[in-house]
């Protein structure tokens, strides 16, 4: 492995989203919904081996169709736990020993390599424990536009989250029991005011915060110093998680 070289973890495990299923779509596993004559994890595979960076694959899915279907050895594929942080935690003991880890998502088959290897550049240039790539709102409505995303508006602009992380696991698995309770409770109002603050909340709600600042909140909760990373890529965001969100992905790589 050379020093920009880190192993990657793809969660591929899950079902098809159900509003995707009442479209007609017949594919019940997520990672292999027919994209352009393939299955979709299959396009997220040929990002990260084409890549520059990739020293090493672990993919946590189906072992026997993952195997199967793309040539992959046994153990560097392991059965789904049932959910995305039980995944999550399974990937990063894997790979635990390592400095850096990327972890991506089966979902974004718009990915491509280059992106990844410039994501990866911007990132080694800075010393955190965690990176989250996010996007300018425009920039994706721009090159896909009619798609809907999740947003959030800051002092910098507004911006949609990425589906590609870089960590150092030692970070994470030190801080584990705080990350738990972020992501159990990010949807009641009440335990996130008690977690991060009612001023911090306000400025939240308020869309008085800027980077910095939030970046700042989150490495006091979490434990981990975290960098949000700006990045040009919409691709690195588009996640199929909806009907519309299928189209798209499969217009684009249909005319590829």
């Amino acid at each position: 492995m050379t020093p920009n070289q880190y192993p990657v973890v793809i969660l591929a495990g899950g079902s098809t989203p159900e509003k995707i299923l009442e479209t007609g779509e017949s594919e019940k596993e997520r990672a292999f919904i027919n994209i352009a004559g393939r299955p979709m994890l299959g396009w997220v595979l040929d990002a990260f081996t084409g890549s520059k960076i990739c020293s090493d694959l672990f993919v946590i899915g189906n072992p026997d169709r993952i195997v199967s279907e793309f040539g992959l050895k046994p153990e560097q594929v392991t059965h789904d736990r049932g959910s995305m942080m039980q995944n999550f935690i399974v990937g990063i003991e894997h790979f635990k020993n390592h400095p850096l880890v990327i972890l991506a998502t089966c979902d974004i088959p718009l990915l491509k390599s280059s992106m990844l290897d410039e994501l990866a550049e911007q990132c080694s240039a800075i010393d955190v424990e965690v990176f989250y790539p996010i996007v300018d709102v425009r920039l994706f409505d721009e090159k896909f536009p009619g798609g809907k995303r999740t947003t959030q508006k800051l002092k910098e602009g507004t911006f949609t989250g990425g589906n590609v992380f870089l960590f150092k696991p030692e970070a994470v698995l030190k801080n584990r029991a705080r990350i738990e309770t972020v992501i159990r409770d990010r949807k009641s109002p009440a335990k996130l005011v008690r977690l991060f603050g009612l001023p911090f909340i306000m400025k939240f709600a308020l869309r008085q915060l800027d980077l910095n600042g939030l970046e700042n909140k989150a490495t006091q909760i979490l434990g981990a110093k975290m960098r949000g990373v700006i990045t040009p890529y919409p691709e690195i965001g588009l996640d199929v998680d909806k009907p519309e969100d299928l189209e798209i992905v499969r217009k684009v790589l249909g005319h590829a």
